[in-house]
């Protein structure tokens, strides 16, 4: 069984905290082995139980949690072939080597179709570069997130799909991860 790549939407800001060992306990409730959480983020990898799709592991783990926690957590996932992918085609390949933490992965909780982004001008926010990959796009802040005006919920808004981001360190380390439980 291959194992999955699950990622909080807007947890841990605002009061939402979810405490890496709830969401490990949670999953393992749920009936999935080998669970490791990576930092206090909401970054998830696992081995789901009785052959679920990450499609079902984030429903079923979104369920959970706004359950356990009592607000909604949605949950985005992949699997590690899915991410095995997403991390071979980093258009950003110079940038990923030498300043990962400025090159973002922002995966979406659908496809993002063509149609959706084709007007969409990243530049018009500075400096950051975009480029969308089916579900998913890559996000290059020269300048760094902290301070950009192309915000998660810009990209959110022009795909038309809700969507979570992880720095390139952050995506590197949750592939490794993903590959020990493959």
């Amino acid at each position: 069984m291959s194992a999955v790549i699950a990622l909080l939407r807007a947890v841990n800001v605002g009061g939402r905290t979810v405490k890496a060992a709830q969401l490990k306990a949670v999953a393992t409730a749920l009936g999935h082995t080998e669970v490791v959480t990576y930092v206090n983020s909401g970054n998830l990898v696992l081995v789901p139980g009785a052959g679920e799709s990450p499609a079902q592991v984030a429903g079923g783990l979104s369920a959970a949690l706004g359950d356990e926690l009592g607000f909604d957590v949605p949950v985005i996932a992949r699997s590690a072939r899915e991410w095995d992918v997403l991390v071979g085609a980093v258009p950003f390949r110079q940038e990923a080597e030498s300043d990962p933490v400025h090159l973002a992965l922002v995966c979406f909780d659908g496809k993002v179709t063509a149609s959706s982004v084709k007007d969409f001008d990243a530049s018009a926010y500075g400096n950051e570069l975009v480029v969308w990959a089916a579900s998913d796009a890559y996000a290059w802040y020269p300048d760094g997130q902290g301070r950009s005006k192309l915000t998660l919920d810009r990209l959110s808004r022009a795909a038309g799909r809700a969507g979570t981001a992880r720095n390139w360190r952050t995506v590197l380390a949750l592939a490794d991860l993903a590959r020990e439980r493959s």
